[in-house]
């Protein structure tokens, strides 16, 4: 993703910018909380008692500062080009009329946008399955029981969306659900999200979550605890991350 010609990385640990002290100017700059990628974020801020200075809009790449805008009067809002998905530093700097950095302050964008349930878990749970396109396969015994299939510890996404279909036992043929199953979306600080289906039904689950607290995909099935059935199951999530790397599956 370019910005005004230069690629953005996404955010690193940065090094200390100098502090405010008495004649300098007072900087503030505001980020939206959830910014969409491929979007223009449009950011608000002020520089009272700039004097003379310079005051400039930057972003973060690759090492060093790249200028966005440079900024006039004391207050108003400011545009940042379209970026993708992830987590970039701007900040708003002071500079004297021979180009030293007085002072700085700095902020991080968060930038959301759809990304597929193969790019979140890069890895499916068996890999051996294929259902009419799903390719991510939970399996367990069932005893009509919440099972947690899945858990996410380290959350990027703002929300979640599930697709699924309750298979058959492990020969998928011959040994199907009978009844109903269920998938549930436990969320941390959030009331769970229930889905009910039938076997070979494709059902959907999904809600809001609570960036940076766990969650988790929890299956229910009737039956006697003796049968390994089969789960289907694709989706995507709103996230600020491509790639969720905290998570686990369970195993039977």
């Amino acid at each position: 993703v370019t910005l005004l010609g230069l690629a953005l990385a996404a955010s690193t640990s940065l090094s200390a910018v100098p502090v405010n002290a008495a004649g300098t100017p007072d900087l503030g700059l505001k980020v939206p909380a959830h910014a969409h990628a491929h979007k223009a974020t449009t950011v608000s801020w002020h520089a009272f008692n700039r004097g003379s200075d310079t005051i400039v809009l930057q972003g973060y790449n690759n090492g060093t500062w790249v200028k966005v805008h440079t900024l006039h009067g004391t207050k108003g809002t400011s545009t940042i080009p379209a970026v993708g998905i992830g987590i970039f530093d701007f900040r708003l700097a002071a500079y004297s009329k021979s180009g030293k950095l007085i002072t700085a302050v700095g902020r991080k964008l968060h930038v959301f946008g759809k990304v597929k349930w193969s790019s979140l878990f890069q890895t499916p749970k068996d890999d051996s399955g294929d259902y009419r396109g799903f390719h991510y396969v939970y399996s367990f015994f069932s005893n009509d029981v919440d099972y947690t299939a899945l858990k996410v510890t380290g959350n990027y996404c703002s929300s979640i969306h599930i697709v699924y279909v309750p298979g058959n036992s492990q020969d998928r043929q011959n040994d199907p659900i009978s009844g109903e199953a269920t998938m549930k979306l436990g969320r941390h600080g959030r009331s769970t999200i229930t889905s009910t289906t039938t076997a070979q039904h494709k059902a959907t689950v999904g809600g809001k979550l609570t960036l940076g607290k766990p969650w988790s995909v929890n299956l229910s099935e009737p039956g006697n605890g003796t049968r390994l059935f089969t789960w289907y199951v694709n989706g995507s999530g709103i996230c600020d991350q491509t790639r969720i790397t905290d998570y686990g599956y369970n195993q039977n």
